[in-house]
């Protein structure tokens, strides 16, 4: 541990790599391994639920499906068929008009290019083996376009939700997955100690976010998965879980938020403790608003078991006190945000299972006081929860 409470600004594969018993987690991922792995999954869920082709235009399910490398792109865009997998023939199909980012066991003949022209486009998904003889094709989006799409490629297939295929595939992480996920958290968690270095009097909100874009980046890391990284939490008036950073000035004493997350390899990392400004000792009323969300915390991770559901979660919390948090307090974590999502007002009828690896998240806050956000990854097993996230929690410990 770094005199900040958690790993230096050099670590990648984090503390949490203890937890699965990996030794530098990032050395230890082999990435053809991954990607036959999920493809065998895909294929085994496609044949399980009856369905012969997925048509995918989400990123992170191409993504899964494909394990090509793609370009981070800002805006919104019409669904479109991005990927197609083809279980007939066990052949993945990506749009791309050139290779870089492709993997190797994707050949040339495999990938279709972009045309706006809408007759071209048809050609070259109709020349795709399997694809007319497909008796249900399930899709993760759908538009006007792509119905009529289907209907004349697929023209005796009955065109369902991929969602069940999809989650059935990649709910439970492989060990080469899970080491993804703790190298990204290793980079949140260097995040993080480069945040509380810089949690000085008078700097602000903004400021803080630009010492977290400069952590990730210079190790590596993408775009980061979000903004919603700093919020400090006043004593005085309501407080509230903010998610934008603004140009406010921390004061000396005040509790702020730190949540950063990074992404490696596609698998998200993210965690969140709360911080003292400045080199303050903290007031008894701030230590005891910390020991609730701990306490709070680690009751909801230790009932993240397989079997669990999110009604059970949530009188989990009930049970410690609390006021319901603002959102969703358990998400799961993986290629970017993944089911399930729990909360009080959502995901009561999920149901955790084993391999899930789940971002779970308490929030506390007393006006007059401040706020504390506690946030740990966990592993979900048939036994005890691993977390993986180790970070300290500094003057509020």
């Amino acid at each position: 541990m770094s005199a900040a409470g958690g790993p230096g600004a050099g670590s990648i594969a984090g503390a949490g790599a203890g937890v699965l018993g990996l030794t530098g987690a990032s050395d230890q991922i082999d990435f053809a391994r991954l990607r036959a792995e999920r493809r065998r999954r895909l294929f085994d869920a496609m044949a399980a639920g009856g369905v012969d082709v997925l048509v995918l235009g989400r990123p992170a399910n191409v993504a899964y499906a494909s394990g090509a490398q793609q370009l981070w792109t800002a805006g919104t865009r019409p669904f479109g068929p991005a990927c197609l997998v083809v279980r007939s023939t066990g052949r993945v199909h990506l749009l791309s008009t050139w290779d870089a980012g492709v993997p190797p066991e994707i050949g040339h003949d495999e990938l279709f290019g972009l045309s706006w022209n809408p007759a071209i486009l048809a050609s070259n998904l109709g020349a795709i083996a399997g694809l007319g003889d497909a008796a249900q094709v399930g899709t993760d989006g759908f538009s006007p376009g792509a119905r009529q799409l289907l209907a004349a490629l697929c023209p005796h297939a009955a065109v369902v939700d991929a969602a069940p295929v999809l989650s059935r595939a990649r709910t439970p992480k492989t060990p080469d997955e899970l080491a993804c996920i703790v190298s990204a958290a290793g980079i949140a968690e260097a995040a993080l100690s480069a945040l509380v270095a810089a949690l000085d009097p008078g700097v602000s909100e903004r400021q803080l976010l630009g010492v977290y874009a400069e952590a990730i980046a210079g190790l590596g890391a993408p775009t980061p998965p979000t903004e919603a990284v700093v919020c400090a939490t006043p004593r005085q008036g309501p407080v509230r879980l903010r998610r934008l950073a603004t140009d406010r000035c921390l004061a000396p004493g005040e509790l702020v938020v730190l949540n950063p997350g990074a992404f490696y390899a596609g698998y998200e990392g993210t965690l969140a403790r709360t911080w003292v400004v400045g080199a303050m000792v903290p007031s008894p009323a701030q230590r005891r608003l910390a020991q609730r969300s701990r306490e709070t915390l680690q009751a909801v991770l230790d009932a993240c078991r397989a079997g669990t559901t999110g009604a059970e979660l949530c009188r989990v919390w009930d049970s410690t006190g609390e006021a319901p948090p603002p959102e969703p307090f358990v998400r799961g974590v993986g290629l970017g945000a993944e089911l399930p999502l729990i909360g009080h007002r959502v995901g009561q009828s999920a149901q955790l299972a084993a391999g899930t690896v789940l971002a779970v998240t308490a929030w506390v806050a007393v006006d007059g006081v401040g706020g504390v956000l506690e946030q740990d990854l966990v592993l979900v097993t048939d036994g005890e929860p691993a977390r993986l996230t180790r970070y300290g929690r500094g003057p509020l410990a």
